[in-house]
């Protein structure tokens, strides 16, 4: 995983209040050796999990609940390199990372740092990160540096975690190499995200990318009692979602193109929201309410719950030939003066 900054290491002067991080895209391609700072060729490569990695030379392991721990030589274990469980996941990876970072940091105040940076990887997917310190509740600090990635469908996250400061400071430049070295199984399976240069959608589930792409629509019915003539009316209703392989996801049919989350966001901000699905739970975020669904694929498209949605397709470059009708019918019954019937169109 070659990251497109100019370094993950950069000016750093932490202390109780302060961290100062950089997140400077790479001009001119600048692209770091195929070999790490350890000086170990990044050919040869272990695994765990999705993450293909090379060991950092004279670190000790550890590896427990498939999390694998490095921890540095001579440190007394106050210096350690983690290699977090990773899932699978589709959606805003910064919603994603954000709630990471909140459970990580539940039991302990954060005392400096804390902003999100962002890169991304020569293969094309997005990667965030992000220096901070943490104040823990007998007083004690730790220094931390997370990275997460988002390659294809999964979420992964390593981490520098240093409860000394000169520590920390020292094993930079070790993390960086590690970070360079690391490599998915998914990726190097063929599966590669979607690009980030169209935001059109092609109106289908991209497996090989970060998530749903396109415009889907699925029929509810009910049934809803109608006082004016004490019976149920049975209720039947579309409901759209156009998504974004980025996580965003329109609530509705677009005014306009419906392949064009962008311009529906523009025309239309308060049906616009963000999604993630892990594992088989979809949820679905807009004006900070939340939807949680059982999400099960089917061979054209998924189900929600009970309710199966399909993909919109393109009409582009159909031709119409033959007759079309269209039939209506209101329902005039229980109105003023007994009224009972209704009108047809």
């Amino acid at each position: 995983m070659r990251i497109k900054i100019l370094s993950i290491v950069v000016i750093v002067i932490l202390s109780i209040m302060s961290v100062t991080a950089c997140a400077q895209k790479a001009n001119g391609g600048n692209k770091s050796n195929r070999v790490t700072a350890t000086g170990v060729d990044i050919t040869n490569k272990e695994q765990l999990g999705n993450v293909l990695f090379v060991a950092p030379t004279g670190w000790e392991r550890l590896e427990t609940n498939g999390k694998l721990v490095f921890v540095a030589p001579n440190s007394n274990q106050n210096t350690v390199i983690a290699i977090l469980p990773g899932e699978e996941f589709s959606g805003n990876l910064e919603t994603y990372f954000r709630q990471f970072l909140a459970n990580n940091r539940s039991n302990s105040e954060l005392v400096a740092g804390g902003q999100i940076a962002k890169g991304s990887s020569d293969e094309g997917y997005q990667v965030l990160y992000v220096e901070e310190a943490l104040k823990a509740s007998d007083g004690s600090i730790s220094y931390r540096l997370y990275i997460a990635s988002h390659p294809g469908n999964r979420a992964e996250v390593i981490a520098l975690i240093s409860t000394d400061q000169k520590q920390y400071q020292q094993y930079l430049q070790t993390f960086q190499g590690f970070a360079q070295s690391l490599d998915f199984v998914n990726i190097k399976n063929g599966e590669t995200p979607n690009s980030k240069s169209d935001n059109r959608t092609t109106n289908k589930k991209n497996n090989s990318g970060n998530g749903f792409n396109g415009l889907y629509v699925g029929t509810i019915s009910r049934q809803q009692f109608n006082p004016n003539t004490h019976y149920y009316d049975y209720i039947v209703r579309q409901q759209y979602y156009l998504f974004s392989s980025d996580g965003r996801v329109y609530f509705g049919l677009p005014k306009a193109d419906i392949r064009d989350l962008k311009t529906a966001c523009q025309q239309d901000p308060d049906n616009c929201g963000q999604y993630q699905l892990q594992g088989s739970q979809l949820q679905l975020l807009r004006q900070g309410q939340e939807q949680s669904f059982n999400l099960q694929p089917t061979n054209n498209g998924f189900k929600l719950g009970n309710t199966a949605f399909y993909p919109v397709h393109s009409f582009d470059g159909l031709r119409l030939n033959g007759t079309y009708s269209f039939r209506s019918f209101s329902n005039l019954s229980g109105g003023a003066g007994g009224v009972v019937g209704g009108v047809s169109g």
